[in-house]
């Protein structure tokens, strides 16, 4: 919940967590195709984060 809650915070958009489980369901994570996973990666590359705190 920390890391989800500190990568929002800062903009970022997408956590790939390459599985999907009950214990990250919890966190809100669903599974995508890949062509909508090419779709949101793409997206998130272009957005403005903050890298520091």
């Amino acid at each position: 919940m920390r890391l989800s809650k500190h990568l929002t915070q800062r903009g970022f958009a997408l956590l790939d967590a390459q599985i999907q489980n009950p214990h990250l369901a919890r966190f809100g994570t669903y599974e995508v195709s890949g062509k909508v996973y090419r779709t949101l990666l793409k997206e998130a590359l272009e957005r403005q984060v903050s890298l520091i705190p």
